[in-house]
């Protein structure tokens, strides 16, 4: 589980940080109509001063309120409207902070002192918040504990019976824990901590028989890990969104456990967003978390995951919350990448050699073409050249030719450039974008890489300099 112990907390109101993000959806915190709300904070040590109220949504926390402390360290937080139930932060001035949990009760008392908030935090009416800190000082002294004996374990010249021992005392721990939690749960399984704990738990497989020749069946105890992996979200409560827990069990899934191949990545996508139709909330929230996910997904070909999601659900108007204006650049920002997923024919486009005359990509013959999009005065550019060249001397032989397209509006510092460049490359620049070219390959950043095989199949792209060797090597090993 989090380390709920003090802690830094930064609040974040939602920013431009890729084109879906633009489209997220941030569900209110104004919550429903009922008693209000009133959390009453004593803190002597916090006289005239301000402090914040935030809630956790998903990965990031935003601010709800804000509020003074008086000379006697008295501050409230109030509001005729419920709060959107939720693990929500006090934060300090200082940025200093604690969690408390805002579920049906919401009014009550805490009491705190500053500099010692673990040590010193009681609460008025919230037997919701006690239980909670009771476990985080119970997870707080075994995790301490556990630390100590594995520093021990790890010391040099520990005798075997020590060993043994210690080892014994870390499963000891990890089994207090699980008690510790399963009590939590049974004694309230509909309260927000038994569901943060059951979020966060792994699936408990099943024994797998051995296979004929003795060893374990890898493969469906993996596929049996994944069709449990969400088994302990409750994709009926949306509660779990306002606290890390759900976005940290998508990111684990969708960027360590499986395997990432888009195909793989689509196919679970769906499986998990039909999962999440259960709810509203979940809804929106995974859609956005998938589509961002691979939107800004550093793997090569995941574009092709960010297509299918809005084709299949923010063209269709599944995703109805957001406005036309914002439906339709999604849709064209889809259409300019599925020209360039992998397995696709590239764009042909015409460019123009030293000497002006046009040359058109699909016109080179070659075993595998890199389309090098690149600037004279790019630093990176300048890093990536020489192995380019590195790559081209070795791979000559396989058939390998070089569509370097300069991508400056000066001609004579790309010609001046030039001597630096194999005159065996195919040389082009296209001033004035005649061809288009910087739409049809989405050029907002250089240099950028594209493999081609001889029918001028995308084999790859967005792929570092340093990789294309080894790539093509590949790719004639397995034809």
């Amino acid at each position: 589980m989090k380390n709920y112990d003090t802690m830094k907390v930064k609040l974040f109101l939602p920013g431009i940080v890729s084109l879906v993000a633009l489209t997220f959806w941030m569900l209110s915190c104004q919550g429903m109509a009922g008693e209000g709300h009133r959390i009453e904070l004593f803190v002597a040590d916090k006289a005239d001063s301000e402090t914040y109220l935030a809630y956790h949504y998903g990965n990031r926390q935003y601010l709800q309120d804000t509020t003074f402390f008086d000379a006697t360290g008295f501050a409230v937080f109030e509001g005729a409207e419920n709060l959107t139930r939720g693990l929500y932060l006090i934060v300090f001035d200082d940025d200093n902070s604690f969690e408390v949990i805002i579920d049906d009760n919401q009014h009550f008392s805490v009491y705190v002192t500053a500099e010692d908030i673990m040590g010193s935090i009681r609460f008025e009416n919230s037997p919701e918040n006690d239980v909670f800190y009771s476990y985080l000082h119970f997870i707080t002294e075994k995790t301490r504990e556990r630390r100590q004996v594995d520093e021990e374990l790890r010391a040099q010249g520990v005798a075997r019976d020590r060993q043994v021992t210690l080892q014994n005392r870390m499963q000891e721990l990890d089994t207090l824990v699980r008690e510790k939690q399963n009590q939590i749960i049974a004694d309230d399984p509909n309260s927000l901590l038994a569901i943060i704990l059951l979020g966060q738990r792994e699936p408990e497989l099943p024994e797998f028989p051995p296979l004929p020749d003795g060893s374990q069946d890898t493969d469906a105890m993996y596929r049996m890990y994944k069709s449990m992996f969400f088994e302990n979200i409750d994709f009926t409560d949306p509660r779990i969104l306002f606290t890390p827990v759900y976005h940290s069990r998508l990111s684990v899934y969708f960027n360590n456990v499986l395997i990432q191949n888009p195909d793989t990545i689509i196919i679970e996508a769906d499986r998990i967003l039909e999962k999440a139709r259960a709810n509203d909330e979940f809804f929106r929230y995974t859609i956005w978390f998938l589509a961002n996910n691979a939107e800004r997904s550093q793997i090569m070909g995941m574009d092709r995951v960010f297509v299918h999601l809005i084709d299949n659900y923010y063209a269709t108007g599944e995703v109805y919350w957001i406005d036309e204006e914002r439906r339709q650049r999604l849709v064209q920002r889809a259409d300019n990448m599925r020209r360039l997923l992998i397995g696709n024919t590239a764009p042909n486009i015409t460019i123009f050699d030293t000497e002006d005359r046009p040359v058109s990509l699909h016109s080179i013959e070659a075993e595998y073409l890199i389309v090098y999009f690149w600037d004279s005065e790019c630093a990176f550019c300048r890093q990536a050249a020489p192995v380019l060249k590195e790559a081209y001397r070795n791979l000559r032989d396989e058939g390998i030719q070089i569509f370097a397209i300069n991508t400056e509006t000066n001609k004579n510092r790309w010609l001046n450039a030039l001597k630096d460049y194999p005159d065996t490359w195919v040389h082009g620049q296209d001033v004035t974008n005649r061809s288009g070219f910087r739409e049809i390959y989405d050029i907002f950043a250089i240099p950028q890489i594209f493999i081609l095989n001889r029918e001028k199949q995308i084999l790859a792209k967005d792929i570092g300099p340093e990789h294309v060797e080894r790539f093509i090597r590949q790719v004639i090993l397995t034809q």
